[in-house]
C-alpha cells in the first residue's frame, strides 16, 4: 500500500464518475479543483463498500469449494479457483480496495466533513471502514492500520492489534450513533438517496448495521478464540437487539442495471470495475462442486420424485439445470474441484449458475443487490453463539428460522399439494426430515451445513469454513465430535423415491484435485501427511504482489511473508484451538 495513491484520489474519482454519472449522479467538472466534497466522496464510499463485499466472496466461493471451473489446471490467472498458487498472481482487488478505493477516499471525505461539522458523513465513513478491514484482515491477516497512510512502507500492526481497534472502534461507533449531539448535530449536511444508496443517510439504519457487525466481530471468538458462555450470551443479546428493533432493515447496494458499474458484479453482463484493478465474476464459466451439489444440496440422479434435481428445494433457484448434451438431463451437474471436465462434456451441460430461466436469485441478477450482511447471517451468528452456549434447541430453531428466512429470499414458499402437487410436498418435508430432523439430532454440523448454502456468494461462505479449520473426516477434526463438513448422503441405487432411511452414506470434504504440488502436495512443516493436515489447506491470502512487494518488502521479509507459500497456510488468529472445542486425529495438529 503506497501514500501515493492519496495523491490519486481526484483523478480516479473523475475516471469513475465518467463512466457512471447518472448512476452516482455525480457531475464533476475537468476543471475541478484537487479536492472533494462530501457529497461526492459518499456515493464512491458506498459503491466500494458493496464492491468489496462481492471481491471477497469472488474469492471465497472457489475457496469454500462451492464451486469449481472446468480445468484442471495447476497455475494460472485465477489461482483461487485452479491450484492455488497464489504467488505468481499480480493483483488482488481486495487490498486496493481497502487501502485505496475505500481507506484514501474515506480519510478525504471524513477531513471534509470535519472541516464543515457535518458528523453524519463521519458516521456512515467510519462505519465503512470498520467493514473493510475486518473484510481485509479476514482475508490476509496482518496489515497497515495504526500508520497506514504515513509512510510509502507503513509497518503492519499484528491482526491481534487490529481485532483490537476494530472492537474497541465497533463499541465507540454504536455509543456515538446514539448519541444526540452527532445524530442531531445541527450542522449535519442532508444525505439524500443519490448519496447513499444504502439507507438514504438514515442515521438509525446505520447505527443498527454497525450492531450488526459487531455481532460478526464477536462471532469470531467462536468456536475457537474464547468460547464461553458470557461471550455466547453477549452475541445472542447482541443480534436480538438488532433484529428486534423495528427500523432494522438489511443494508443492501442496489443495482438498476444497463451498463458497465450499474449492473450488479454477480450479474450476466459481469462488469469489471476499473477495468486492471478488478475481475468480472466467472459462472459462465463455473460448476457446482461434488461437495456443494451433491454433498450439500443433496443432487442424487434418479434417485427423487419424478427426477427432481435435487433434495434441497433451494438447488435450482440458485442454478438452472440446462439439460443439455450426453443425452440430455434435468439433474444438475457437478465436478470434484479441480479435477477437470471429461473430454466429451461442455461448460453449457453443467447448470447455469446465474439461473436465468428458472432461478430467483437476486444476487445473480444485473439488476440484483449486494447485501452487506443479510438477515439469514444474523440468525445463524445468533443459532452458532446458542449452540455453543449450550443452548441446542434454541439453537436448532434459530437455524430453522434463518433456512426459512433464506426460502423467502429466494421465492420458495411451502408447497401446497392440490397446487403443486404431492410430490413437492413430499420433497419440502423430507428436506427438514433429513437435513434439520429436531432439536434431539441437531449438530453443529447441520447448523453449519445450512449456512453454508445460506451464504452462498457471500464472504462468510469462506470465513465459515476456516473458523472450523475445514473439519472433516478427511482431515479428522471435529467440533463438538462431529466433522463438520462430512454430510450424510443417500445411499447408492435406483429409483424414483426414498425417504429418510436411504440417508446412510457419507460425503466429506476434501481438498481439489490438482493442487500445485510445490506448495501442496509436499508434506507439513511437522512431518504429517500433507493430505491429512489443517496446514496444507489455504487459510489466508498472500499481500498484493502489485504494492506490497514493490513498496513494502522489508516490511513482508519481517513477517516471513515475502514470496513464502508457507504463509498461506497459517491459520487467522480466530481458528487456533484455543478454547479447546476441536480435537484432531493427528495430535501435531494444533501445535
Amino acid at each position: 500500500m503506497n501514500i501515493r495513491y492519496t495523491t490519486l484520489i481526484p483523478v480516479l474519482l473523475l475516471l469513475l464518475f465518467a463512466g457512471c454519472d447518472d448512476f452516482l449522479n455525480v457531475n464533476t467538472s475537468k476543471d475541478s479543483p484537487t479536492t472533494i466534497t462530501v457529497d461526492q466522496a459518499l456515493p464512491t464510499a458506498c459503491f466500494y463498500a458493496a464492491q468489496s463485499v462481492y471481491d471477497h466472496a469472488e474469492y471465497g466461493v472457489y475457496l469454500s469449494q462451492a464451486l469449481t471451473t472446468p480445468s484442471k489446471s495447476q497455475t494460472g490467472t485465477y489461482a483461487y479457483s485452479q491450484g492455488w498458487e497464489f504467488l505468481s498472481m499480480n493483483r488482488h482487488p481486495q487490498w486496493r480496495r481497502h487501502f485505496y478505493d475505500l481507506g484514501a477516499n474515506i480519510n478525504e471525505m471524513i477531513r471534509a466533513a470535519e472541516k464543515i461539522n457535518s458528523k453524519n458523513f463521519i458516521l456512515i465513513g467510519r462505519t465503512i471502514m470498520l467493514q473493510s478491514t475486518m473484510l481485509t484482515t479476514d482475508a490476509f491477516g496482518d496489515m497497515p492500520r495504526s500508520n497506514a497512510y504515513t509512510s510509502t512502507s507503513p509497518t503492519y500492526d499484528t491482526q491481534e492489534q487490529v481485532y483490537e481497534w476494530m472492537f474497541q472502534e465497533a463499541d465507540e461507533l454504536v455509543a456515538l450513533y446514539e448519541n444526540d449531539t452527532w445524530i442531531n448535530n445541527p450542522d449535519n449536511i442532508p444525505i439524500t438517496e443519490k448519496m447513499d444508496r444504502i439507507y438514504k443517510g438514515d442515521l438509525k439504519k446505520w447505527g443498527l448495521y454497525t450492531k450488526a457487525l459487531r455481532a460478526r466481530l464477536w462471532l469470531r471468538k467462536l468456536p475457537n478464540w474464547e468460547n464461553t458462555p458470557a461471550v455466547c450470551n453477549r452475541i445472542v443479546e447482541m443480534v436480538d437487539e438488532v433484529l428486534n428493533d423495528p427500523e432494522w432493515e438489511e443494508p443492501r447496494y442496489n443495482y438498476p442495471g444497463g451498463t458497465n458499474e450499474q449492473n450488479c458484479p454477480w450479474g450476466t453482463s459481469a462488469p469489471i470495475i476499473n477495468a486492471w484493478e478488478s475481475r468480472g465474476n466467472r459462472l459462465a464459466t463455473s460448476t457446482p462442486t461434488k461437495f456443494f451439489a451433491y454433498g450439500i444440496l443433496g443432487t442424487y440422479p434418479n434417485r427423487l420424485p419424478t427426477r427432481l434435481s435435487a433434495l434441497d428445494p433451494r438447488t435450482e433457484k440458485l442454478m438452472t439445470p440446462r439439460g443439455t448434451g450426453a443425452s440430455g438431463s434435468d439433474a444438475i451437474r457437478w465436478l470434484e474441484s479441480n479435477i477437470g471436465m471429461d473430454v466429451s462434456m461442455k461448460v453449457t451441460y453443467y447448470p447455469d449458475l446465474y439461473a436465468t430461466t428458472s432461478g430467483t436469485n437476486p444476487y445473480t441478477k444485473n439488476d440484483g443487490y449486494l447485501a452487506l450482511i443479510t438477515d439469514e447471517e444474523l440468525m445463524f451468528i445468533k443459532a452458532e453463539a446458542q449452540y455453543w452456549g449450550g443452548d441446542k434447541p434454541a439453537a436448532y430453531n434459530t437455524t430453522k428460522e434463518a433456512v426459512l428466512k433464506n426460502f423467502e429470499r429466494l421465492d420458495i414458499k411451502e408447497p401446497d399439494a392440490s397446487v403443486d402437487g404431492n410430490n413437492a410436498v413430499k420433497r419440502y418435508k423430507l428436506f427438514f426430515d433429513v437435513r434439520l430432523p429436531g432439536a434431539s439430532t441437531f449438530t453443529i454440523a447441520d447448523l453449519m451445513q445450512q449456512k453454508f448454502v445460506a451464504m452462498y456468494l457471500q464472504p462468510e461462505q469462506w470465513n465459515d469454513m476456516r473458523r472450523y479449520n475445514y473439519s472433516s473426516k478427511t482431515n479428522g477434526i471435529k467440533y463438538d465430535d462431529v466433522a463438520v463438513y462430512t454430510i450424510t448422503t443417500c445411499h447408492k441405487g435406483t429409483g424414483t423415491s426414498f425417504n429418510v432411511a436411504d440417508f446412510n452414506t457419507e460425503y466429506s470434504l476434501r481438498r481439489p484435485y490438482n493442487l500445485y504440488e510445490p506448495y501442496w502436495m509436499q508434506a507439513d512443516a511437522f512431518g504429517t501427511n500433507a493430505e491429512l493436515s489443517p496446514n496444507a489447506w489455504i487459510n489466508r491470502l498472500n499481500y498484493d504482489p502489485e504494492t506490497e512487494d514493490k513498496y513494502n518488502r522489508k516490511e513482508l521479509e519481517r513477517l516471513g511473508a515475502f514470496k513464502n507459500h508457507e504463509w498461506l497456510k497459517k491459520r487467522m488468529i480466530w481458528a487456533y484451538n484455543n478454547s479447546g472445542k476441536a480435537t484432531a486425529s493427528d495430535p501435531t495438529e494444533w501445535k
